[in-house]
Formats: structure tokens, C-alpha cells, sequence
């Protein structure tokens, strides 16, 4: 037997098992079931009221693209003068971060203090006034006395105005000293 002749003979199978299947025992649950929908009518509620939207006319064509390099330059950025000097030379401790500088002792000369600042690399000391500039965030020396070097880093905020933030950097205690003091 080909593949044909088997396929129309499985068709003709079930479709005799199909009409066998139809047979009057269950006549009786089809009766009851159109006597119990005569008596019922479907009602299906009418459809809301479509109402009309405002025209309103697009003009995003005029904003600025939220896919462009341009950023948005809000009151206080336009008024913002505290960006720092980018036309000054840069400073030896300026390729720094700061987190990497470490104050390790203080100079007197008699009238003002000098910082001893170490590097991570190359590990050579520094020596830093105040008014100097150390830091990879415009930070400039702004105070040193026995124990401690301050530093104020000019930073962009969550609106990308310039902003100023103090920083100290504590000299490391060693012994009994509070700090590393020497005297020149």
C-alpha cells in the first residue's frame, strides 16, 4: 500500500468513528439545552461615546534633539563664573589624583609653612606653598599649618556648574607627636 492509500484510509476511519460517536444518547442533553435558550436573549451594552482629543500642535522640532551632544544650559549654569583657569600651566602634583597624594611633613622657615607632599609614582617628595595647585580637580593650597594642608578642588555638580569643595589632607601621626613639624 502507498503512503496515499493509507492516509485516505485513516480519514475514512475517522470519520466513521466520528458519525458513530453521534448517536441518540445524547439527544436528551440537546434537547434540554434548546429548551432552556429559548427563553434567553443576549443584550450587549452599547459602546461608550468616543470623544474627540484637543488638537495639539508638536513643536519638539524646535528643542533640542535628547540623541545630541549639546546639553542644556540652564539660569544657573549661564551665570556660573567660577570655572577655573584651564590657561595656566599645570603644576607637577596636578597629574595626581589627590587620593594618591600624601601629606608626610610640614617645613617652618620662620614666616610660613611648606608641605612635604609623597607621590605613588615616581615617589619623589614635593614641596608645596600655599597657592599652589595639586589634584586632578583644580585643587589649589589654600592653607598649611603644622598638622594639616588644605585644599579647595573647583568640581562640576549633578548640573555641571563649577563648584568649590575642601579638602584636607591630615599629616600621618607618629609616636607621641601629633604631627611632623620641622623646623628650618
Amino acid at each position: 500500500m502507498t503512503c496515499r492509500l493509507k492516509a485516505i484510509s485513516c480519514v475514512l476511519f475517522a470519520c466513521m468513528a466520528a458519525a458513530g460517536c453521534s448517536t441518540a444518547e445524547h439527544e436528551d442533553l440537546k434537547g434540554w439545552m434548546n429548551e432552556q435558550a429559548k427563553g434567553m436573549k443576549g443584550k450587549v451594552p452599547p459602546l461608550p461615546e468616543i470623544k474627540p482629543f484637543p488638537v495639539v500642535s508638536y513643536e519638539a522640532e524646535k528643542a533640542l534633539s535628547p540623541f545630541s551632544g549639546g546639553k542644556v544650559l540652564t539660569a544657573e549654569m549661564a551665570k556660573d563664573q567660577s570655572t577655573p583657569a584651564s590657561d595656566r600651566p599645570k603644576q607637577a602634583l596636578e597629574s595626581f589624583l589627590l587620593e594618591d597624594l600624601q601629606v608626610t611633613g610640614v617645613l617652618f622657615d620662620g614666616k610660613s609653612y611648606i608641605a612635604i607632599v609623597q607621590t605613588l609614582r615616581p615617589n619623589k617628595p614635593k614641596y608645596v606653598r600655599v597657592g599652589e595647585f595639586m589634584g586632578q580637580n583644580f585643587g589649589k593650597v589654600v592653607g598649611i599649618d603644622h598638622c594639616q594642608v588644605r585644599i579647595i578642588e573647583t568640581v562640576k555638580d549633578t548640573n555641571g556648574a563649577w563648584t568649590d569643595r575642601e579638602v584636607v589632607k591630615q599629616l600621618p601621626q607618629t609616636g607621641g607627636q601629633k604631627c611632623n613639624l620641622i623646623s628650618g
